[in-house]
């Protein structure tokens, strides 16, 4: 029971747990290197290698800076075709992180196009990660739990896109150098190591010009302060006075700089609607939460909305029974284990949060999984010896065991099916958008795709087309619904483009570059093309008008679709007539 610490098994050393850890980490990995430069990485290149200087402002430093930066407004990039049509004039999506675009641009230059040495480079971040979790673990739980916990860490499915996707590195940066400052901090406070008091302000530097992770770190260095410490306001506020400092003159530089997003359904704006923001927030909290607890990958609700209230009800029970079952094993907890988890699962739920505020998806939670890991770590192993200890227990030993065994099949058997599963899939998409590039029609005027509801294709294709030298002279896309579409010809210069089905959906493109569909009459004039929406719903336009001011016969314009893995001419009808254009999923099931 709780008389003293568990039995310290010394099979469960520091060296002997940190290789078990890395190499279960590194072997999920290996599927991850083979993924080729994909969807953002393609617009990193072009700007890299100076293919946007005419449309932005972006630079080596800056790659995050998506719209919304000098030089690079929506309207500007609406015009260019980078943007598509219906982009709201608000729309910002532009991230601080100097660190990691500096690092990429570095890539860039040392490997060109070759994405194995890069994804080595980030592979070597996250065994850096794990390093620094394991020793954070073992310093704050008996061996066997922490090495449980760091093996957890290690095999979790958050890591696959930080791993497996360049552009999505900078998380690793960020929570590596978070929870550095974090690790040095403890030694400060609790071992007297003066150089802690220096290091840990200057990784939290680091750790913020690297990425929104940061936050998550000083979150729970904070927790560790108010709740693990016990000691007076006064005292606790003097230790964190460089943190807060650190963290104020941050905000004040993001906000005051422009920095955020704004615009988008898929970021969060709690100004614009706070009630609306509340609802949404806190299903994304209970999502990130299920993963956490349940391993269930929360990157799946990003593409499968129908999925996201499903997982946000599986977590909040997950959470409820996670909190029941810690209740149940308390007996069996060494004083040690319980004052760890007095600040880590306070820290680790308010890490959680800043996640919840944009787009939800695993790579979110490199922070928070270090007191997740820990948790789970204790509630199986202590779960499972009070299961044992049956005639000690107020409950039926079966239902504890099934809950451990829950907890078992999620983190060793869910979670790395994900990872693996996903890496695959990324290299699928990343080999598709390179043959989809090869193989798409040849344009010496502007490309127009009518439609196609998959951002890997009508975002993406036409960088790799570009990267490749076969870019056409311009790019438009008319609609990214998920639906079948109706082409009607209404003039020799003209086409209305009628979206099909009841009830409308989002298109993933549809939500991250607007807050709410165009309304009825809304017009846009991009060159020569005029768009006019003619009916609309509340997820997005149901008919809309293209007037190109030239007839759409001339050799100005190349008219595709997305159609059977490809991207397909399309024979335009004469005047009067119409075509149907079935919907088709395209490389990332979208």
């Amino acid at each position: 029971m709780a008389d003293g610490p568990p039995h310290v098994d010394t099979r469960w050393t520091w060296p002997r747990s940190l290789v078990l850890a890395l190499g279960l980490g590194i072997l999920l990995s290996l599927p991850s290197l083979r993924v080729g430069l994909m969807l953002d990485d393609l617009m990193h290149r072009m700007v890299i290698n100076g293919s946007t200087q005419r449309l932005g402002d972006w630079g080596p430093l800056s790659l995050y800076e998506f719209v919304g930066g000098p030089g690079s407004m929506p309207e500007r990039l609406r015009e260019s075709g980078l943007l598509p049509w219906w982009a709201s004039d608000s729309l910002l999506v532009r991230f601080f992180r100097p660190i990691p675009s500096a690092l990429l641009s570095l890539d860039a230059w040392l490997f060109r196009d070759a994405a194995l040495p890069a994804h080595l480079h980030s592979l070597a971040w996250f065994v850096a990660l794990v390093v620094l979790v394991g020793w954070l673990h073992q310093r704050l739980l008996p061996a066997p739990v922490a090495t449980l916990a760091t093996v957890l860490y290690a095999v979790a499915g958050a890591h696959v896109l930080p791993v497996a996707w360049l552009a999505a590195r900078h998380p690793l940066i960020s929570a590596l150098l978070g929870l550095l400052a974090l690790a040095a901090h403890l030694r400060a406070r609790e071992d007297a190591w003066k150089p802690g008091r220096v290091l840990a302000p200057l990784a939290l530097t680091g750790a913020l010009l690297s990425g929104e992770a940061a936050v998550g770190a000083v979150l729970l260095l904070g927790s560790y302060e108010v709740f693990g410490r016990r000691e007076s306001w006064r005292r606790m506020l003097l230790h964190l006075a460089p943190f807060l400092a650190l963290s104020l003159v941050y905000v004040l530089f993001y906000v005051s700089q422009g920095y955020g997003a704004r615009g988008s359904n898929g970021y969060l704006n709690p100004i614009a609607a706070p009630w609306a923001f509340l609802g949404v927030f806190i299903q994304r909290t209970f999502i990130l939460l299920s993963e956490l607890v349940l391993a269930t990958p929360s990157d799946l609700t990003s593409s499968a909305p129908p999925l996201q209230p499903i997982i946000a009800a599986l977590g909040l029970i997950a959470t409820l029974g996670a909190w029941w079952l810690s209740r149940v094993v308390r007996p069996w907890l060494s004083a040690r284990e319980q004052d760890a988890l007095r600040w880590l699962i306070p820290g680790g739920i308010l890490a959680t949060l800043p996640g919840a505020v944009g787009i939800v998806g695993g790579r979110v939670l490199m922070v928070p999984l270090v007191a997740g890991s820990a948790l789970m770590s204790v509630l199986i192993l202590r779960g499972w010896q009070a299961a044992r200890e049956s005639e000690q227990l107020r409950v039926p030993s079966f239902i504890l065991k099934s809950a451990v065994v829950i907890l078992v099949l999620g983190h060793f058997g869910l979670s790395p099916l994900f990872r693996v599963g996903m890496a695959l899939a990324l290299g699928h998409v990343a080999d598709e958008q390179w043959r989809v590039a090869r193989e798409a029609p040849p344009c010496d005027g502007t490309l127009v795709l009518v439609a196609s509801s998959d951002p890997s294709v009508s975002q993406y294709v036409p960088a790799a087309m570009s990267l490749r030298g076969r870019s056409p002279r311009g790019f438009r896309l008319l609609s990214g619904a998920p639906h079948d579409h109706v082409l009607e010809r209404v003039s020799p210069e003209a086409i209305d483009l009628i979206v099909q089905g009841s009830p409308r959906k989002q298109g993933f493109w549809e939500v991250v570059n607007r807050e709410s569909a165009p309304p009825v009459g809304t017009t846009l004039k991009l060159g020569d093309l005029q768009v006019s929406v003619l009916e609309s719903s509340e997820s997005g336009f149901m008919r809309a008008r293209f007037d190109f001011g030239h007839v759409l016969e001339s050799d100005d314009f190349c008219f595709v679709t997305w159609s059977n893995n490809g991207l397909r001419r399309i024979e335009l009808p004469p005047p009067g007539q119409h075509l149907a254009l079935p919907h088709s999923r395209g490389p990332a099931g979208l």
